[in-house]
Parts: structure tokens; sequence; C-alpha cells
């Protein structure tokens, strides 16, 4: 990756970190082919190494299992969120059958973090829970293929979304389960991955590198 190509991915982390909580759900939908960009298809990954830093970045956001821990089954929706989303932070939201959870949240990573919050490396980011719908869990990555692929305007061969129609019938399975106002909780949850990801100290650090500061 040249020095051009690290100044893109910056400039598109910088976009992700200016995400507002009022943020409209058409800016959220054009944003996730961005987000699918640095992390779908490794653009950040592969920008940190090219700058000469080993392995791979890290950010903190919200593990969900580590909230629901043997209670996914039981879940009618869940979604780990950890968004400062139209006036309101949050995280962990769920809903099921049966009593109240017995999980008591763990003291938030940062002084202004979300209950349940964690260090990821990317990968692990990637496959961690994003949510749950009818006991199943979807991951991160496939809720930014969705939303790309679906709602953001990604253009896919006819063989690629050949290949994508079981993610795409899933995910689209659990949308509109849950709603902050008119908002769908899959656009939540993207938020919540844009703020998380470009509100990490890597993606500062990977910023500042680019400009020279």
């Amino acid at each position: 990756m040249d020095r051009e190509s690290i100044v893109m991915v910056a400039e598109d982390l910088e976009y992700l970190a200016s995400w507002p909580g009022d943020i409209t759900d058409p800016e959220i939908r054009r944003g996730t082919a961005v987000l699918r960009r640095l992390l779908v298809e490794d653009a950040y990954g592969a920008a940190w190494r090219a700058s000469g830093r080993d392995k791979q970045p890290t950010l903190i956001a919200v593990d969900l299992d580590l909230m629901l821990g043997e209670h996914a089954a039981a879940m009618k929706i869940a979604l780990a969120c950890g968004a400062d989303f139209r006036g309101m932070k949050m995280a962990a939201i769920c809903g099921h059958k049966g009593g109240p959870l017995a999980t008591s949240p763990p003291a938030p990573v940062r002084k202004d973090g979300y209950p349940f919050e964690r260090i990821f490396t990317l990968s692990g980011y990637l496959k961690s829970t994003s949510g749950v719908v009818e006991g199943r869990r979807f991951n991160r990555r496939e809720v930014i293929k969705y939303l790309a692929n679906v709602k953001g305007g990604v253009h896919l061969s006819a063989q690629a979304r050949k290949q994508e129609q079981k993610l795409i019938d899933r995910l689209g399975k659990a949308e509109r389960k849950f709603m902050v106002e008119t908002t769908d909780g899959l656009l939540v949850e993207a938020v919540a991955i844009a703020q998380s990801l470009g509100g990490s100290a890597d993606a500062k650090i990977l910023i500042a590198a680019a400009k020279g500061t």
C-alpha cells in the first residue's frame, strides 16, 4: 500500500470519527460502504502494516457474549451497540424469555465507556457477536457486509450476490426487530461500529502518522 492509499484510509477513519449522534439514516447507509472497505476488505489493517506497525490495530467495544453468557439461546433480540445515538448512550440491549439476566457488568474499560466493553484486535472484533435474533448470533463482519450490500449501494456481481444470499436472507430477518425512534437497530449497530473504530486510539495514531504530526 502506497502513501496516498494510507492517507485515504486515515481520511476515512477521520470521517467515521466525525459521525454525530444525530446522523441521519441515509448518511449511515452511505457510510457502510466505507466500513466495508476499511474492515471487510481490510484496507485499515493493510494501512496499519504498511505504515510500519506490527500485527493489527485494536479498538474498544461492547462484548455482547460477555453479557449474554449462556442466555443467548433465549434471546428474542440482542444488540451489542455501544453508540451515542439520538441523545442516548446505548449498549448491550436485549429482550428475552424468562427472568432477568444474572450477569453484572464489569467496570468499563474507559472512563466514559460502556458496560461489557473490552479491547479487541481488528480481526477479533469482526468475528465478535453484533447481535442475536431468535437465539441465532450474527457477527460484526456480517452486519457490515449486509448493510453495505443491501442498503449502502455497494455493487456486487451476480456471482458474489448469489454467494452472499444466505447472509442477506438471514440478516434480513433481523431488520426492524429493534427500533430507535424510526431507525432500524442494524443501522444503530453500524453507528456503534463507526464510532468505536474512528474514535479508537490506534485509529488516531494512524491519522496522526498520515498527517505527519
